[in-house]
């Protein structure tokens, strides 16, 4: 007969890194031992995919512009991702700040980097299963099924990786958020702010396309600046890789800030 002790799991690591295994792997099965992932993939089709589909269906091949067409899953994605995410992760560290969640896992042999870490690996591989991976399979299956265009899959697959890096500056910059702040309400508006403000400040700064991660899925109105996930997956040359590297670079600077002030904050 099996003991209690024996049915106990280990904690893993020291240091920063002590507790990351079993707080990730807890955070892992709230997206895939629950029914959650297909929900968000239900989701996020209706979102990203369903206008795609309408139009695949109900319009003549003759009369498809294929652009135009991959055109709109891509705006789709560079809106509705950002967005969703905002959704998504805004309880992710605040909610649990506030129900004392987050005080009680760190009493336990976790440290707060593991805590924070566990949420960006976990809801990293969560949404990129579920909204790009997903949605992309199915943009594809749309394109190659029903409009009898099959796009090259290494450009293809290049567009879906634009497109989780523009969500992963969005998602780090949601996590920083939900340290900084103790209601839901900035965690959301913020980033939705950031959003759209991109595309006002070009409007007075064109040259800004050039650098903001705005174009990595939405083009510029002027077509100077097409989004880089549309040149990927057509083929054409990209113009500037600059807006992919200022979105890392921010995503990278958002957690090493969020976790620099988690590590000092009072809960």
């Amino acid at each position: 007969m099996a003991t209690g002790n024996s049915k106990m799991i280990p904690v893993e690591g020291a240091g920063w890194s002590r507790g990351l295994n079993n707080v990730l792997r807890g955070e892992l099965k709230g997206w895939f031992s629950t029914r959650r992932w297909w929900k968000q993939i239900l989701i996020w089709t209706v979102s990203v995919n369903l206008i795609f589909l309408i139009i695949a269906v109900t319009t003549p091949l003759e009369r498809i512009n294929m652009d135009s067409s991959l055109l709109l899953f891509n705006i789709f994605m560079g809106l509705a991702g950002p967005i969703g995410i905002s959704i998504v992760m805004q309880s992710a560290v605040v909610g649990e700040k506030r129900a004392g969640t987050a005080a009680w896992v760190l009493s336990k042999p976790v440290s707060r980097e593991a805590f924070i870490l566990s949420k960006l690996i976990a809801n990293t591989v969560g949404i990129s299963v579920t909204m790009v991976l997903s949605q992309g399979l199915i943009a594809y299956l749309i394109t190659a099924l029903l409009l009898k265009v099959t796009l090259p899959v290494p450009g293809f697959l290049a567009a879906l990786g634009i497109h989780l890096a523009n969500i992963l500056f969005y998602l780090t910059l949601t996590l920083l958020l939900g340290v900084l702040f103790e209601q839901s309400a900035p965690v959301i508006g913020i980033p939705m702010a950031v959003l759209f403000a991109q595309n006002i400040l070009m409007s007075f700064f064109p040259p800004l396309a050039a650098f903001v991660p705005w174009t990595l899925a939405i083009p510029v109105s002027n077509k100077e600046f097409p989004s880089i996930a549309m040149s990927l997956m057509t083929g054409a040359h990209v113009p500037s890789f600059s807006p992919l590297y200022t979105a890392l670079v921010a995503a990278v600077l958002f957690v090493i800030i969020g976790l620099w002030v988690f590590k000092k904050q009072e809960l």
